[in-house]
């Protein structure tokens, strides 16, 4: 039968991961800093405080865009232009 410690270190670490994202890392230091401050106000001893997990932002990647040889060959191309005909002929009624 798990302790009375167990049982109210699980309660508190699912209702803070409940509303909060954590890695696995973060997670079982949560776990363990829990565990530990329970224990410690089990016996009246007083735990150190762990120190902070420090995790990395990530930077957005920056994405160069290429236009294809097939864009630039349709770009080039002269002709008729590109769209529903039908379109293209109500347009050129309204310019004049």
């Amino acid at each position: 039968m798990p302790s009375e410690i167990l049982n109210l270190t699980a309660q508190i670490v699912i209702s803070h991961a409940s509303m909060t994202a954590l890695t696995p890392k973060e997670l079982i230091a949560e776990i363990k800093t829990i565990h530990d401050v329970l224990v410690s106000l089990e016996s009246e001893v007083v735990v150190p405080e762990p120190e902070p997990i420090v995790t990395r932002q990530r930077k957005p990647r920056k994405v160069k865009m290429k236009e294809s040889p097939e864009a630039k060959a349709v770009e080039n191309e002269e002709g008729l232009p590109v769209g529903d005909p039908d379109y293209m002929e109500f347009m050129e009624s309204r310019e004049g």
